[in-house]
């Protein structure tokens, strides 16, 4: 960045920790878009109890209010327990990409919040607790095998963006698994939504995975240091796609009755400390006492 860049936002970081004390806040949190603020609200509740201002969009260099993961990123030399960023981890960490807690930085571990909605164990056990019985439809079983479809595409996809290869981009897996409800998907716990999106899977990469010097195990063996392995890939896809997909789907079995299947559901809890993704937020949230007090 720029020096004059560089320097504008090491005083808007200096001032926005400040402002701590006029909000009568404890830290003032950048966050990616106003959507994730009921996520890290809820983070931060659990895990440092306080008063927090989040922002969802600053002021650029130029005046103009801009959101997004890159705007909060250009804070990242200048945070402290007063001022810090809470983002979407998206394909950064398994491309390599270093962000610290101890440098302020507070990230998802899963593609975006909208993943840890999706914890099967933990949907599964809030959908049978609101819905009736008699609903055949096993989250616990979909998401294992949306796991399994997508999870040998997805590390291609990686394998190609990270070797500068773009006959099977990010935006090409992630138009074959948006996906959403057609009748029918409701039986079998969505089988009929499976094989579609494998179908468009295959028609977008089967090909070019083939031609390719794509070494499957070798690239299983790197993406699973960073925790992503065939019985978790959902939480490391798109997580737009994959929660639009769930929504779609579980508004048709919550019809005819007065459960809202995105509120009441995906968003009642989050499933804290049962897995590790979202414990590995816990953890930074912990680092983050040991941050200089401000700037």
């Amino acid at each position: 960045m720029e020096e004059g860049k560089l320097d504008f936002y090491k005083q808007t970081a200096k001032a926005l920790a400040a402002s701590t004390r006029l909000y009568g806040v404890d830290a003032v949190i950048h966050v990616e878009n106003v959507d994730d603020i009921w996520f890290w609200r809820q983070m931060l509740s659990k895990y440092r109890p306080g008063h927090y201002k989040f922002l969802p969009a600053t002021r650029n260099e130029k005046g103009k209010m801009t959101s997004g993961c890159e705007q909060c990123l250009k804070y990242r030399d200048f945070l402290s327990q007063r001022f810090f960023i809470c983002i979407d981890s998206d394909l950064r960490r398994l491309s390599g990409e270093s962000l610290s807690a101890k440098d302020g930085i507070l990230q998802t571990y899963t593609y975006s919040w909208e993943n840890h909605c999706a914890f099967s164990t933990n949907l599964q056990n809030i959908f049978a607790k609101h819905i009736a019985a008699n609903i055949e439809f096993d989250f616990t079983v979909f998401l294992k095998q949306y796991s399994q479809i997508v999870y040998e595409p997805f590390i291609f996809m990686l394998y190609q963006k990270r070797n500068g290869i773009n006959k099977f981009s990010q935006n090409d897996f992630n138009r074959a698994i948006t996906q959403q409800y057609m009748r029918g998907d409701e039986n079998n716990s969505g089988t009929s939504f499976l094989l579609r999106m494998k179908n468009a899977l295959d028609d977008a990469c089967k090909d070019v995975m083939r031609e390719s010097e794509f070494d499957y195990t070798k690239e299983a063996e790197r993406y699973y240091s960073f925790g992503l392995n065939e019985e978790n890939a959902y939480l490391y896809v798109r997580g737009h796609c994959l929660y639009n997909s769930l929504v779609s789907i579980g508004t048709k079995l919550c019809e005819d009755t007065d459960i809202d299947f995105e509120n009441n559901i995906l968003k009642e809890a989050l499933a804290f400390e049962q897995y590790k993704e979202i414990i590995n937020i816990k953890n930074d949230i912990e680092k983050i006492q040991a941050l200089r007090i401000s700037f």
